[in-house]
């Protein structure tokens, strides 16, 4: 069971479908912590979560990435994607917790996910994917806590030189997907339907066991 919400809103997966062969995510996930936070939360303490942003903020970027490349299918997670990271740059607080990263992730096939996390930035929770021979880049702006409303949306911008290449024009669309069940209730009706298979398999191998 994925306890990252955002994996199990449908327009999760709109999103990665809306761009073809994608080979690039960007990533930056940030917040600015207030001085209780930096004083008192786990978050940058190195006996609590010593990872600190890399571990917290990060994880979503990197859980993104793997949903893209994998195009949500866990048998293609399986096969280890992954085949290098880098820290490029980073600030570490007096405790050597991570503060502000910037990072890459290596996958297979030449597929590169980009992410910056940071506890010292303005809220900014902006994802973009794109791909070799896509036409657009697909952006979400509020990429792990959506706003609020009826339907959430997802950017498709195409942008070209013209003129001798010397003016840019832009065409956007806007893809709405439902959010009637909001992403929190969509984890739970997942989790529901799992504990039921669970337990579905279960009586019927008591029911197996009873009929040798």
């Amino acid at each position: 069971m994925d306890g990252t919400m955002f994996v199990h809103h449908s327009r999760t997966e709109e999103f990665i479908k809306s761009i073809r062969n994608p080979n690039r995510v960007r990533f930056s996930f940030t917040f600015n912590g207030c001085d209780n936070f930096f004083k008192n939360n786990v978050r940058v303490k190195k006996d609590a979560d010593f990872m600190g942003c890399i571990g917290d903020l990060g994880w979503y970027c990197v859980r993104m990435g793997l949903l893209v490349f994998s195009q949500m299918d866990s048998a293609e997670l399986r096969k280890g994607l992954i085949q290098d990271v880098q820290v490029v740059k980073y600030q570490l607080n007096e405790e050597g917790v991570p503060l502000d990263a910037d990072c890459l992730v290596y996958f297979s096939g030449n597929r590169v996910l980009t992410f910056h996390c940071s506890f010292i930035h303005p809220f900014t929770q902006t994802c973009s994917i794109y791909g070799t021979g896509s036409e657009y880049t697909a952006t979400l702006s509020d990429a792990i806590l959506p706003y609020k409303g009826d339907y959430l949306s997802i950017s498709l911008t195409k942008n070209e030189l013209i003129q001798y290449d010397e003016i840019c024009v832009s065409e956007s669309k806007v893809i709405e997907v439902d959010n009637t069940d909001v992403q929190e209730v969509c984890m739970w009706k997942n989790f529901s339907k799992m504990v039921a298979k669970v337990d579905e398999e279960s009586k019927s191998q008591e029911s197996d066991i009873e009929n040798e």
